[in-house]
């Protein structure tokens, strides 16, 4: 009987999909005008010729991988209708869902359902399957190289190049299809260190990444169609990705976006958060100190107001304050407090701490994206940052835990919800 509910309940959020692409929903806000441009301004201009987006990729202006474009100038001359392309779009990205599931399943044994429908609520997911994106395209494969990591780590020591070789290639299509997750080949690395040290099977597992990554530097450097624009004036102004103003703005605005996805796994069970608090607080050292303040140190040199006018971003904290006084020192006492969460997180962990290292490095550009994180960090925090101290698998093995997981998202859907129509409101006045 309470498998029937599970069924209902996902068919339920499913169809919630196919009514919000009927109803053209967007909690981003930006996902179906960047859509929008993307398919009036730059695809209409060679839809008879599938290889133009490669050849002249300057020409076309934009900061994606041309691959996802490409296959979508297929369906729009094969079906003359982009309506095709979504809908299919819809259901390719439920397999993020499916693996998902399965990675979960690797190391937790109930409420798996609950746990993976959270999937449907986030405001990424979506409206980037409503209004289709490179990002999530990526996403999926490489959710499906977080899966066969898990594989590689659980299976039988015959299997373990298998799983890895596997789990490059997966990674590499993520890249060439969205590059934000070529950084995680460093991640990755770490794990086949831990695992083959030194030896023959590590070498041909660097090789084969390097191998894999020719056909970009061919591009790039040899064709000279270089997505990788470190210089921001193009959108704002002044402005440039390897500037002291940018780094200060990463410093102290994604740790506000990460600690989002970080909360929900210490209210959930507060004995354990009081055990894994007072535990790890004693392992913290000067070092981790001086990081934790700062944010609050470099708050004067914020400049992040001038992106946002332009082209958004910023992540909720900073959208939901950014109208009130005083808004660098307030984004500042979180991001502080946020940093020294995330410390606990990873003091003792270097998997984990690599794991944050790469997703930093995912985004190099001027603009800060929640988009960018909050899958990531949703799906990779349940298995990769598990430790003695907060055994994950004991505080989700409680259904009202689960439930309570699903109810955070809830929440933070209505957060995006609220931020959306207040500013909606607020320019209208």
């Amino acid at each position: 009987m309470i498998k029937k509910k599970y069924y209902v309940f996902v068919l339920a959020l499913y169809l919630s999909l196919l009514l919000g692409l009927f109803l053209g929903e967007d909690f981003l806000g930006g996902a179906s005008i960047d859509y929008t441009k993307i398919l009036t301004n730059k695809l209409s201009i060679f839809k008879e010729d599938l290889f133009y987006y490669f050849k002249n990729y300057r020409e076309l202006n934009l900061r994606h991988s041309p691959i996802f474009q490409v296959i979508h100038i297929y369906f729009l001359n094969t079906f003359n209708h982009d309506l095709v392309f979504r809908v299919i779009n819809i259901h390719i990205n439920l397999l993020i869902i499916v693996f998902f599931y399965f990675s979960l399943k690797v190391k937790l044994k109930k409420n798996l359902i609950i746990l993976t429908a959270v999937l449907f609520i986030l405001p990424s997911f979506r409206s980037y399957s409503i209004w289709p994106d490179s990002f999530l395209f990526g996403f999926l494969f490489f959710m499906i190289s977080i899966y066969l990591s898990q594989k590689f780590i659980t299976c039988d020591e015959n299997k373990k190049c298998y799983y890895a070789y596997l789990n490059i290639f997966s990674l590499s299509v993520a890249s060439y299809i969205s590059p934000n997750f070529a950084p995680f080949s460093i991640f990755y690395l770490y794990i086949f260190i831990e695992y083959f040290k030194v030896s023959k099977n590590l070498l041909k597992i660097i090789f084969l990444n390097c191998a894999l990554s020719l056909p970009a530097f061919f591009y790039i450097f040899v064709m000279d169609n270089n997505f990788l624009d470190f210089d921001g004036s193009t959108w704002v102004k002044n402005h440039s990705t390897l500037s002291l103003t940018n780094l200060i703005n990463k410093i102290i605005i994604l740790p506000t976006i990460f600690i989002i996805y970080f909360v929900p796994f210490l209210i959930i069970d507060f004995k354990l958060t009081r055990n894994f608090f007072f535990s790890r607080i004693k392992k913290l050292n000067y070092f981790h100190y001086l990081l934790i303040l700062l944010p609050i140190a470099c708050f004067n040199q914020l400049s992040y107001e001038e992106i946002n006018n332009a082209l958004g971003g910023g992540g909720l904290f900073y959208n939901l304050l950014k109208s009130f006084n005083f808004l660098e020192f307030f984004l500042s006492i979180i991001s502080s407090i946020s940093i020294l969460i995330i410390l606990l997180f990873t003091v003792d962990n270097s998997k984990s701490k690599i794991f944050i290292f790469c997703l930093i490095l995912s985004n190099p550009q001027l603009t800060i994206y929640n988009v960018y994180f909050d899958l990531i960090l949703i799906t990779c925090i349940f298995l990769f940052f598990d430790n003695g101290d907060l055994k994950f698998k004991n505080m989700f093995n409680k259904r009202n835990n689960a439930l309570k997981f699903f109810l955070y998202y809830i929440f933070i859907l209505l957060l995006y919800v609220f931020k959306n129509d207040y500013y909606n409101f607020t320019d209208n006045f």
